[in-house]
């Protein structure tokens, strides 16, 4: 077996010891999970299915009828998605040696360290999911400017989509509509300039909710990320399927002195409506 953490001189094991020692441990780059929330989440830890269908109603129009004529009947045919939950996880093997030799705590830091890396692949699963939409904003190669988050705020608007929004934005598309606001006249802002202070505390603009997240999918041969717009909730085009939580085990290995730590998790992520009403795509220039 390799890769396995140990007190080997220069191997993971050692260097984490060590740096405890000397000064608290710097955590991990892991981004803010921020997905789950913000998308139609269906719970199926208690049925015995790893599949969901997400039915949609069709657009129905009524007519203008004539008195003492019957009314045409209108067929009603309803469309569907199916998502399908699957496994996704991450093990690592803490020797005994480590163990008594470094001053975690034991295992359970190291599995909270492996929950973080499963949460950020859910994330990144669902993000990558905004690549389905139909409709999308933005130009490759470009930066984000306020005009593209109009834009995407628009076709929301006109496909009927239903409120509250939000965006999720990677870190330098969110620099770039920051930029570019605070070189606006400050029209948006009710005021004679662009409140500098206010930009550093990014969170709304028009009545939607901005996350960052670095999670957003690197596309076009990662010459752009793509960042998505969207209802919240039930609404929303992304979907994300429970089957179980993450789930952490360990597993003694005798033979080997060491303890596996394995963090699991079952679910699944679709674009289960990718018309306007669903969510838009934010393509702009990678950093």
């Amino acid at each position: 077996m390799a890769n396995e953490v140990t007190t080997a001189v220069a191997s993971a094991g050692e260097l984490v010891a060590a740096e405890i020692v000397s000064r608290l441990i710097i955590d991990a780059a892991y981004a803010e999970a921020v997905m789950p929330p913000l998308v139609r989440v269906a719970d199926i830890s208690q049925e015995g299915t790893l599949t969901v269908e997400f039915p949609r109603w069709p657009l129905l129009q009524a007519g203008d009828l004539t008195e003492g004529v019957d009314a045409g009947n209108t067929a009603v045919n309803t469309t569907s998605t199916t998502v399908t939950a699957d496994e996704a996880g991450i093990m690592i093997t803490v020797t005994d040696v480590l163990l008594s030799s470094d001053s975690l705590g034991g295992l359970e830091p190291y599995a909270q360290e492996l929950g973080k890396a499963l949460a950020n692949k859910i994330d990144s699963d669902l993000l990558a999911e905004g690549g389905d939409f139909t409709n999308s904003v933005g130009t490759s190669g470009a930066d984000m400017t306020e005009a593209d988050f109009l834009e995407a705020l628009y076709i929301l608007e006109s496909g009927n989509a239903k409120g509250p929004f939000a965006c999720v934005l990677h870190p330098v598309q969110v620099h770039d509509l920051r930029t570019a606001l605070a070189t606006t006249t400050g029209a948006i802002w009710g005021g004679p300039s662009a409140p500098a202070q206010d930009l550093g505390a990014f969170a709304s603009l028009y009545g939607v909710d901005i996350y960052k997240s670095t999670n957003c999918a690197s596309v076009n041969l990662d010459a752009d990320r793509q960042g998505v717009m969207m209802p919240v909730g039930n609404q929303s085009g992304l979907a994300y399927v429970i089957k179980t939580g993450a789930r952490t085990e360990f597993q003694r290995d005798a033979s080997l002195r060491a303890t596996e730590i394995v963090v699991t998790a079952i679910y699944g992520d679709e674009c289960v409506n990718t018309d306007a009403s669903g969510g838009v795509a934010i393509i702009t220039d990678h950093e």
